[in-house]
């Protein structure tokens, strides 16, 4: 079996030292600001859903899974197997998946696997061949009034 010896003291830990190198440092360091190069990712295994929900990223948002509330981000992708139910809001918006709200953004595009329902205010709109859309779209007179506030989601809301 197993004996215990006092004179076998374990050893103290060491602190890890970080990688030499600089590609395994940038790896390691977060980084901030809007164009990071992160992504946070809501994954398709999850559902969120809250009264008065608002779901903010400073960098690029992708949704693969449920959510019933707003989004917002300075990108923001709905993939494939992705659904949104609210207002999706960010400096450029690329939907493959489904949206039932309004979509506000500088730059929306809409992929062949698509499927939205709600008005889209751009700046810029691109809409794939076998994308489903049903509502208005609008290109507001000046782009201030898409200008995204990540602090307070949509700075230029429009009600009908």
């Amino acid at each position: 079996m197993f004996t215990r010896s006092s004179n076998a003291e374990p050893k103290p830990l060491e602190a890890l030292k970080p990688a030499s190198t600089p590609t395994a440092l940038n790896m390691q360091q977060p980084r901030r600001g809007g164009d990071s190069g992160q992504k946070s990712v809501i994954s398709n295994d999850l559902k969120i859903i809250g009264q008065g929900l608002k779901i903010i990223s400073q960098g690029t948002l992708q949704v693969d899974g449920e959510v019933e509330g707003d989004v917002a981000g300075s990108e923001v992708i709905i993939g494939e197997q992705g659904k949104v139910t609210g207002t999706v809001a960010a400096e450029r918006v690329i939907v493959r998946g489904k949206i039932s709200g309004v979509i506000r953004g500088m730059t929306v595009a809409l992929q062949a696997s698509a499927r939205v329902e709600g008005d889209i205010h751009h700046m810029s709109l691109a809409i794939e061949q076998g994308a489903e859309f049903d509502g208005r779209c609008r290109r507001p007179q000046d782009a201030s009034e898409l200008k995204i506030d990540l602090d307070g989601m949509s700075s230029g809301q429009t009600r009908n």
